[in-house]
């Protein structure tokens, strides 16, 4: 959805959207017909109806007498049945009364357990906050501030049920409380030691939060090489530690990204384009639990797609060592976001020696999608991730 059209210059931004068959391994345009919008640098995310939200972006220049890039204040929704549609009662107002500055870049969106979206603008102290529903014609709601000034290139991720956690120029852990639809409450748990302009979280199977790469300091856009952050930190929301690991040999910053494997592995890779270093390349990182001695519990079978809301039967190798089920959804990790991930501590109950019956979350926090689930041991280690569709197509 979206992009740019990299001729006659990058950053002119399309309403294209394509399609790829994983059947025929083909590209098309969408048979549902383009955006009604121009939007190069959006943010879109899963929905619990399963349609999909579109909120940011700016368009190629055209339409503003100075030839400068201007956000798109309407988000769209788009349905598998009828295309995309305009939320024209969702006008998003810092985008609108200010379309040529950079609250539409890559907003910060999730949806919360009550089944609305959360939208923290990306610009500076003070951004605002809104309430967005999607039904219809949509609706909006301002609702709060962000407390804290960071770059628009800082990493944000959901790491619990209604809680998100930001990183701000200072090295600052905020966690935003986004349950009440109606305001959002900030809590500052923890410094980290510098900012990560550029940076990047990601979700380990035990709920712990890595983050790696971009720089401490937000000059050049935080593409200074001489003040890059190369080691990875670990923060444990349940205890608040936060643990500093090894360094990688390259410098991960602008359109670098983080992603956990279904081995529990860490890839940190790519970073620089346009400079100061263009690195086409990853490091995979180990983490604590893995360890050369580890026994790891085993998923034996599962099924390869529920129901959201459903109980689903697991089987491994020994119950008697797991204490937690985890799932964490797939998610897409693109300039320090990952909006659409999320991670969930599942309820299960204990069948036989062999067997676990386990509770899938209804869809407004187990939103339809790839997940990977894994079994947590009594020693902290996580199973390979088995890997489960909700509320999707069958999986092959």
């Amino acid at each position: 959805m979206g992009g740019d059209t990299r001729k006659p210059k990058s950053g002119l931004g399309i309403n294209d959207v394509q399609e790829y068959d994983v059947k025929t391994k083909t590209i098309r345009s969408h048979p549902r017909g383009d955006m009604h919008y121009e939007r190069w640098y959006a943010t879109s995310i899963n929905l619990p109806n399963g349609e999909i939200f579109v909120i940011g972006g700016a368009d190629d220049g055209s339409n503003s007498e100075n030839g400068k890039k201007n956000g798109s204040p309407f988000p769209e929704v788009y349905s598998p049945d009828t295309g995309f549609r305009v939320l024209t009662n969702a006008k998003v107002p810092n985008i609108a009364n200010n379309p040529d500055e950079t609250h539409w870049w890559y907003p910060y969106s999730y949806v919360n357990s009550k089944g609305d979206i959360i939208v923290m603008g990306p610009k500076g102290k003070n951004a605002d906050i809104y309430r967005i529903r999607y039904e219809g014609k949509g609706s909006i709601s301002r609702i709060g501030t962000k407390p804290f000034m960071a770059h628009s290139r800082t990493p944000c991720i959901m790491f619990r049920i209604d809680k998100v956690v930001c990183l701000d120029d200072k090295g600052n852990l905020w966690v935003a409380d986004i349950s009440d639809s109606s305001k959002v409450g900030w809590d500052k748990p923890n410094n980290i030691g510098q900012g990560r302009t550029n940076g990047s979280m990601a979700m380990l199977p035990d709920g712990r939060v890595a983050i790696t790469g971009g720089n401490q300091s937000t000059k050049q856009a935080g593409n200074r090489l001489s003040t890059a952050e190369k080691s990875i930190q670990i923060w444990n929301p349940n205890t608040n530690n936060v643990v500093r690991g090894g360094e990688e040999k390259k410098a991960r910053l602008y359109h670098s990204n983080l992603l956990v494997l279904p081995d529990a592995t860490l890839v940190s890779s790519g970073g620089g384009a346009p400079g100061p270093e263009k690195n086409h390349n990853g490091q995979l990182y180990f983490p604590d639990y893995m360890s050369a001695d580890t026994t790891r519990p085993i998923i034996n079978d599962c099924p390869r797609n529920v129901e959201s809301g459903n109980r689903f039967t697991m089987k491994v190798d020994d119950v008697s060592q797991i204490v937690q089920v985890t799932a964490t959804k797939s998610g897409a990790s693109s300039h320090s976001r990952n909006c659409d991930t999320r991670w969930i501590d599942l309820d299960f109950e204990i069948i036989n020696d062999t067997t676990l019956r386990v509770k899938a979350e209804g869809n407004t926090i187990m939103i339809g999608g790839l997940w990977m689930v894994n079994l947590i041991d009594k020693n902290g280690v996580p199973s390979e991730a088995w890997l489960m569709g909700v509320d999707m197509a069958a999986l092959p």
